[in-house]
């Protein structure tokens, strides 16, 4: 392993330390679900991180999470939902911005609606399984995120510039 791929590991550590505490004080407001607030560290972590430790980042988040908090749930099934979010979605902005140095905007963005066409094509698949036959449930689910994704469109890349600032020798590749 490279010393640049070293010091990436304390900066993964810290963004799946901060997915899975972040979200606890968003759920003791009972806003949750609406600020999606564990997307927060992954999309920005993935901004700094190769594609390996974006990767472990988007899928470690959620898991530890429920590992030591029991959320997100297992049924109905979030967990495995946000797995698939989170581990693709910080693959793809790390590759975006982080390998091909698209504009910090543009990866985000892709980022964000390529989470939430997943999301869709997902709950589209799964909640009959669960009896949610109605059409409108996938919709209204991705539409929930809105205030989510308008936090993440004004803080992102707010601490990423900020991190860029401070501490370039960590954050090249």
């Amino acid at each position: 392993m490279s010393e640049k791929e070293l010091r990436q590991i304390p900066i993964t550590a810290f963004f799946i330390t901060t997915a899975v505490l972040f979200p606890q004080f968003f759920h003791l407001f009972g806003l949750g679900a609406a600020f999606l607030p564990m997307f927060l560290p992954v999309f920005a972590g993935a901004m700094v991180l190769s594609w390996k430790f974006a990767l472990v980042l988007g899928f470690s988040s959620p898991l530890i999470s429920w590992l030591f908090t029991g959320m997100p749930p297992m049924v109905p099934p979030v967990l495995p939902i946000m797995l698939a979010e989170l581990g693709s979605t910080a693959l793809l902005i790390s590759f975006l911005h982080f390998h091909r140095k698209k504009a910090l905007w543009l990866a985000l963005i892709l980022g964000i609606l390529w989470d939430r066409l997943l999301l869709f094509v997902l709950v589209m698949v799964i909640a009959p399984l669960f009896g949610l036959t109605h059409p409108m449930f996938s919709i209204a689910l991705v539409l929930s995120g809105l205030p989510g994704i308008a936090l993440q469109m004004v803080v992102i890349p707010q601490f990423i510039s900020h991190i860029l600032k401070r501490f370039p020798e960590h954050t090249d590749e």
